[in-house]
């Protein structure tokens, strides 16, 4: 009796083994994508404004990727402009993508810097740079990723 006992809980604890094998990557996977596709002004005050970042994270992979968390940093023109973390658990789909949104505060002095500048320049695009990690549930490291690109200069309309 005390060995069928042994011998379900030993079977138990192996499907258990398996299954947890079956979760965890056995090789780095490869960066997900993610691209900025709005922000939007949540609360606008004298000292701070809270934005809302919403990202559209693109994985590559044949397989789903958990997110854990997601860290970044948003700059303009070489101007780091805000920082944000998310840690809302998100699957992206295999080969897939899945929108994260992410709130961020920043001050109204980089802000206003950054118009000011815009504002002296003749140029018709603002150069913009993200970058941040991903961290992923199955997966021991950090996955970095960095997207940049141009908005329209609002001044040069």
């Amino acid at each position: 009796m005390q060995y069928r006992s042994a011998a379900a809980c030993l079977l138990a604890v192996s499907c258990l083994l398996l299954s947890a094998c079956n979760t965890m990557l056995t090789s780095r996977p490869i960066a997900p994508t993610v691209e900025v596709t709005s922000v939007k002004a949540e609360k606008i005050g004298l000292i701070k404004q809270d934005l809302m970042f919403q990202l559209m994270v693109s994985n590559p992979n044949d397989y789903d990727l958990p997110v854990q968390a997601l860290s970044f940093i948003a700059a303009v023109d070489g101007v780091e402009m805000a920082q944000g973390m998310s840690t809302e658990r998100v699957l992206i789909p295999a080969n897939n993508k899945a929108r994260l949104d992410i709130q961020v505060s920043t001050r109204m002095n980089k802000l206003l810097g950054q118009l000011l500048l815009a504002t002296s320049k003749s140029r018709k695009d603002l150069a913009y740079d993200v970058k941040g990690f991903v961290k992923l549930s199955n997966w021991p490291l950090r996955i970095p990723f960095n997207v940049d690109g141009a908005v329209e200069n609002p001044v040069q309309r």
